[in-house]
Formats: structure tokens, C-alpha cells, sequence
């Protein structure tokens, strides 16, 4: 019996999941670290960090396992999108990660859009925005050109982790179109952007597929961890591009919501020559589809943001009873999540988020099931952006926090008006990794592997009549929503 391993690299911790050849999930192990932010706008964290977390994980993985330092096949992983890592010429980071949540970036991304918009569109199939990783690179090479001068290579996240492992500079695909510098369509550097921009492309890491391995472990790794088996290290992808893997099977017919701190909704899609700047497009970690995606900057922290401000001595599960006393469409009330700007498909980081229709006979519960709704609406909003070319999906496959709160999955099955399914797994990006890995050594196709480890725990179905009360409602919040854009970009 084999052994894999399932690496996710988030922005607070690093996770292992472990699983056999026989289709058994084994566990996980998992670390946190912490993210640096020295002034306004900056968030930073120490690639050592990643190293010792995934150290300390792996070490308990194979303590509680340990057969599986004999049997090891492969480890692949999954990572945090556009955040960057500079390495020198003896391999060692130069400063810390600028991570995909800073903002320092504003100056570069406004140039970019002068400059290259139609460019951008055109082979990146993505606008400018501060958390892309390109920017990034402008900041460094104007604010500290001497460090981009002594700058060998450039990675992503988990390519330092493959790096760490094998001592081979590569990426793959999923996460290369996350920097926007990357020719989707072609699955190469945009050497015509880097030319005009003045990067060398030899900065650039070079390019696998998800699937490829990028060697075997070092031999002082495996000595290190007592690991006797050849093991490939394959590449695996970015966060989304592996949460889409580990959620979607059938690829035509099936999308993906993800409800946790921030919202997410993805679709699978055939390779596109035009995109509206309105959702993200991105290879995924098939070789064969792309995805688009969109996101909501403050979902589930919209929840916490009114429990904490309003309702921090109340239960989770209070404050869904009783948002269930309100009625569908909370009495007219309106919420709007856009507690940090939002991301798609306004891309405004001035909108305002707040409350709208506040009139004498509104109630406590009417306010609170505001929120659910308008968290769910916004997400409906991303989904409806996408520019799909009639409407294909019949399910959504849902994971997150949302997950836990039956009424708010029914009410997302009624706001989309889609069969909502989830899963007995909730492991995401880091099953994902593991299905990379799986099929990395086997060949097997991603879906056989996921019916092997996964299965449908529980479907919510659409109520048409609650759609219909709901729409009513979700087309003021369209229009709250255009207007507060316009006035507020």
C-alpha cells in the first residue's frame, strides 16, 4: 500500500492531509503562523515560517503514521495565489513574502491600467489589481532596486515549499496566471509584457503542469524525516485552482461556492479568447479548462463583523434562529457586504457596505437575516458576471463555515435557484493537492480519484416559490448596489 500527501499553504497556516492508495483519508496535520504588517496597507510573512510549519506538520503526520516513511509516494500541494517570494542566487529569501492581501500597490496597478489594460485583457485575461503579483514585482524594482537587482528567481508560495523540498525553481500554470504576467492561452511568460516592463524573464521561474513532478525529495530531506521511499514532490496548484479539483467532478454541470472569511463562486470553463474584467480567469490545474471565478471580500466576516459589533454575547446559532422568525427578503431590509471595497464585479475598494430600508416596523430578526441574505445575494451577484454563455451549472458544491448552517444553505439553494450539494470531505484545496499527486504518479483521471476518497453528504434543493419571493428583493440589492458603485468610484 501507497501512501500520498496533500500540502495546503494558506495565510495563517499550512495543513497536511494524508490518505492511502486504498482510498482511505488517513488525518491531518496542520501549523500556524502569523502574518507581519509593520504600517498601513503591508502584509508580509516570513517564507522560514512555511518552512517550519511544514517541518512541524510533517512531523506529526509521520509519527502518527509512520509506515508511511516506507510507502510514500508523493507529495503535491496547494498554495496562497499572488503573493511573492525573492530568492538570491544561493536559493535563500532576499526580504519577506508580500502576500495577496497587501495593498501597498495602488501607484503600479493605476499604471498598469493606463498602460496595458487591453494588453491585460487580451493575454492575461485579467485587469490590474494590488493583490496580483506583477505589481508587486513594479513596487519592489522602484522602492528597492537593489534588492530586485540581486533577485535570482521570483516564486509563489508553495513553489519556495517544492523548492525547499527538491532544490528546483519551478511553478505551474494555475499559479502563474495568478501574476498576470503569464499568457493563459499559450502556457508561457508574456514575453511581450516583460519586454515593455523591463523584466527579465530569466527572473521568471520555469513552467510544469499541475500534474508534472518537479523531482524527487532531496536526500537530506528524506534523511532528516527517516524517509526511505522515492517520493515525486508534484507541483500540485494555486488555492482555487485545487479547491476546484477536490469540490468539482462533472466540470460542465457543476460549479463551486466557497463561504469562509471571504466568498468565492467558480466555474469551470473551456479556454476563452475575451473576458470582461469583471471575474478572475485563471488556468486551472487541468491542463484542458480554465476557470473563471469571482470573489466577495466579506462574507462570512460580514457575519462576524455584526456579531462581534451588535451581538457578541449571542451564539451563531442563536442569531439563525432568529434570523429564521424574518420573513424572505427580511421585511425590505437590505444588507450590503462591502465591508472592505468589494472585488467582483465592481472592483471598487471605496464602496461602502451598510444597511438600507431601515422604516419603524423593522425588527431585530429582520436586520439579522438582512446579513444572511445579503451575503448570499453578493454572491449571486459575482455568479450572474461571469459572462456564461447560457446557464449551464445545475449544481453548486458548497464548503466553508456556511457548511454547519442548514438554513443558510437552503437559502442559498433558493437564492440561486441551484441544487446545493455538500460534501462528506470539506478538505478543499488540500485534497486537491492530493488529487494532483495521485494522478502525478498514477495517471488515474481526477474524477475516478475523487469518487475514491469523497461522496455527497447532503443536497438542498430550490424552493421555486421562495426563488420568486426572493428575487423581488435581490433586484433592489442589484440596485442599491450599481448606485452606491457609481457614487462611490
Amino acid at each position: 500500500m501507497e501512501y500520498y500527501l496533500g500540502v495546503d499553504l494558506g495565510t495563517s497556516s499550512l495543513k497536511i492531509l494524508a490518505a492511502t492508495s486504498e482510498g482511505q483519508i488517513l488525518g491531518q496535520t496542520s501549523c500556524s503562523f502569523s502574518i507581519i504588517s509593520t504600517q498601513a496597507n503591508y502584509s508580509e510573512e516570513n517564507p522560514k515560517d512555511w518552512l517550519e510549519a511544514f517541518d512541524q506538520a510533517l512531523y506529526e503526520i509521520l509519527q502518527k503514521f509512520p509506515s508511511i516513511r516506507e510507502n510514500l509516494a508523493s507529495i503535491s500541494f496547494s498554495g496562497q495565489m499572488h503573493s511573492l517570494v525573492l530568492l538570491d542566487k544561493s536559493g535563500e529569501p532576499l526580504r519577506n513574502a508580500i502576500l495577496w492581501n497587501d495593498t501597498r500597490t495602488s501607484l503600479e496597478v493605476k499604471e498598469l491600467m493606463d498602460t496595458q489594460l487591453d494588453h491585460l485583457l487580451k493575454v492575461e485575461k485579467n485587469i490590474a489589481l494590488e493583490g496580483f503579483t506583477l505589481p508587486k514585482i513594479l513596487w519592489i524594482r522602484k522602492h528597492e532596486p537593489d534588492l530586485w537587482a540581486n533577485t535570482w528567481k521570483f516564486m509563489l508560495p508553495k513553489d519556495y515549499l517544492i523548492y525547499y523540498l527538491t532544490g528546483k525553481t519551478y511553478t505551474d500554470c494555475s499559479d502563474a496566471s495568478g501574476t498576470i504576467m503569464y499568457d493563459i492561452k499559450q502556457h508561457h511568460w508574456d514575453q511581450e509584457l516583460l519586454d515593455q516592463l523591463e523584466i527579465d524573464v530569466k527572473k521568471c521561474p520555469a513552467i510544469l503542469k499541475s500534474t508534472d513532478s518537479a523531482g524527487d525529495l532531496k536526500e537530506e530531506i528524506k534523511v532528516k524525516f527517516g524517509i526511505t521511499s522515492h517520493v515525486d514532490v508534484v507541483m500540485g496548484g494555486a488555492d482555487n485552482a485545487c479547491g476546484a479539483l477536490g469540490n468539482i467532478t462533472d466540470r460542465n454541470k457543476q460549479g463551486l461556492i466557497s463561504v469562509g472569511t471571504s466568498g468565492v463562486v467558480l466555474v469551470y470553463t473551456e479556454p476563452e479568447n475575451q473576458t470582461t474584467g469583471k471575474y478572475h480567469y485563471f488556468n486551472s490545474a487541468l491542463s484542458e479548462f480554465d476557470y473563471k471565478m469571482g470573489v466577495t471580500l466579506a462574507a462570512g466576516y460580514s457575519l462576524d463583523w455584526f456579531k462581534q459589533i451588535f451581538a457578541p454575547t449571542e451564539s451563531y446559532e442563536g442569531l439563525t434562529s432568529l434570523a429564521q422568525t424574518s420573513p424572505v427578503g427580511s421585511n425590505n431590509m437590505l444588507f450590503l457586504p462591502y465591508l472592505f471595497g468589494e472585488r467582483s464585479p465592481y472592483f471598487n475598494p471605496e464602496l461602502l457596505g451598510g444597511f438600507i430600508g431601515f422604516k419603524s416596523y423593522h425588527k431585530r430578526s429582520d436586520i439579522v437575516r438582512s446579513v444572511f441574505e445579503g451575503i448570499a445575494f453578493s454572491l449571486r451577484n459575482v455568479y450572474e458576471n461571469m459572462g456564461l454563455d447560457g446557464d449551464t451549472i445545475e449544481k453548486f458544491r458548497i464548503t466553508g463555515g456556511v457548511v454547519k448552517n442548514e438554513f443558510w444553505l437552503q437559502m442559498f439553494a433558493d437564492i440561486f435557484n441551484k441544487e446545493i450539494e455538500v460534501l462528506e470531505l470539506d478538505e478543499g484545496p488540500a485534497f486537491g493537492a492530493l488529487i494532483c499527486g495521485i494522478m502525478g504518479v498514477t495517471g488515474k483521471e481526477s474524477a475516478d480519484i475523487w469518487t475514491q476518497y469523497n461522496r455527497v453528504k447532503r443536497s438542498y434543493f430550490p424552493n421555486g416559490e421562495t426563488h420568486t419571493s426572493y428575487q423581488n428583493t435581490f433586484d433592489r440589492f442589484i440596485d442599491q448596489s450599481e448606485c452606491c458603485n457609481k457614487i462611490q468610484n
